[in-house]
């Protein structure tokens, strides 16, 4: 059966992560993680054991590379453009100690130096090296010197063989009308966390025993399930470019695909979901609020009620601020007379012979007030 082909890319631009960022020594070829690592093939490196140094491929251009994985069987490939981006990319960065032991990041291939580096290209005379001259032109070819002394005893035992590249990658179907990079997140994610499972085990961890030497295949997420427009049941691992579409337990027919929303998904080989294209959204009927309009309209009779009670008791104070004004009045009248009263009772008298007369008795004009005052109080 033949099998789709997709060409791997990074992104030249030095801010991006999509790279190759780390070379391995590695034992054999093996695949260990989607997108993320590409041992060398049956190309081991040449070794000058007077000076400790190894010499071979890194890439090579325009090689496929069987790849399974949730999404199926497929083969990946790189360019001899993209090959000469990397390791471009590679130098200035300056990633030339980024070595490490079987792709595992807590073995640092440390003693180990990237010092030879160039991609061969007959065009400018820049020929493979001595025997990898068959190697198509556009191949990455590098140089390292080993000076860990525990590092050269197991290259010369034969524990190490090959080099192994390993980044961020983005990827294309060839032969596609559609043909848009994207970048495999979820396999990405996953590495991602494994990596960080690993490192804290190791760094925080006593008794932890040693990472294995290869990390645990990704786990495929947990399907999404679905309806395609003729009412056919399916499994979406991702609703993205790169996810899968199942029908039942096999993969859905290469071709369009509508789902009950409109969304119209192209599956090619293997159900792999090669292009997405957002359904028009169905306008959602009036929210029907008569229910919640009749409750406020009970608020605002209880409202209506509680301002009418409102309106009562203002105009009972307003009546009880009149009547206190009118006391107040008499207040000053009264108020008013006390301070006209004399001290003392006038007297008066002819010769010698002294002669009082009251022109008010004063206990009357005490009565006077406190009959005032009663009043005041009946008011």
């Amino acid at each position: 059966m033949a099998l789709p082909i997709y060409e791997m890319m990074i992104n030249p631009e030095e801010t991006s992560d999509v790279e190759v960022s780390f070379v391995a020594l590695v034992d054999k070829p093996a695949i260990e993680r989607n997108f993320m690592m590409f041992k060398s093939q049956t190309l081991n490196f040449a070794i000058d054991a007077d000076k400790r140094i190894i010499s071979g491929p890194a890439m090579v251009a325009d090689v496929p590379i069987y790849r399974k994985d949730q999404g199926g069987e497929y083969n990946v490939f790189f360019s001899a453009a993209t090959i000469k981006e990397i390791a471009l990319k590679f130098a200035k960065k300056g990633y030339a100690k980024n070595l490490n032991l079987f792709h595992d990041p807590t073995m640092p291939a440390d003693g180990v130096t990237i010092f030879n580096s160039f991609v061969s290209d007959k065009a400018i005379g820049v020929l493979p090296m001595a025997g990898f001259e068959d190697l198509p032109d556009g191949s990455w070819f590098i140089s390292a010197k080993v000076e860990s002394d525990a590092i050269w005893q197991r290259i010369k035992a034969g524990e190490f063989k090959g080099f192994s590249v390993e980044g961020n990658f983005s990827f294309k179907k060839t032969g596609m009308e559609n043909e848009n990079p994207h970048l495999i997140e979820s396999s990405i994610m996953q590495d991602i966390k494994t990596l960080l499972s690993t490192l804290k085990a190791a760094l925080f961890s006593a008794d932890a025993p040693p990472p294995p030497a290869a990390a645990p295949a990704p786990v495929a997420a947990e399907a999404v399930k679905a309806k395609l427009k003729d009412g056919t049941e399916v499994s979406v691992s991702e609703l993205v470019i790169g996810g899968t579409v199942m029908i039942g337990e096999a993969p859905a027919p290469a071709g369009e695909h509508e789902l009950e929303d409109g969304t119209k998904i192209t599956v090619g080989e293997g159900g792999v979901i090669t292009a997405v294209t957002p359904g028009v959204a169905v306008a959602a009927p009036p929210a029907d609020y008569t229910k919640e309009f009749a409750a406020v309209n009970e608020k605002f009779a209880g409202y209506e009620q509680r301002f009418a009670a409102y309106e009562t008791k203002f105009q009972e104070q307003a009546q009880a601020i009149a009547k206190a004004q009118a006391i107040n009045e008499q207040l000053f009248t009264i108020v008013q007379k006390l301070a006209e009263a004399p001290t003392a009772d006038p007297a008066s008298g002819s010769g010698g012979n002294f002669n009082s007369q009251y022109s008010e008795d004063k206990a009357e004009r005490l009565r006077n007030i406190q009959a005032s005052l009663n009043k005041l109080k009946t008011a």
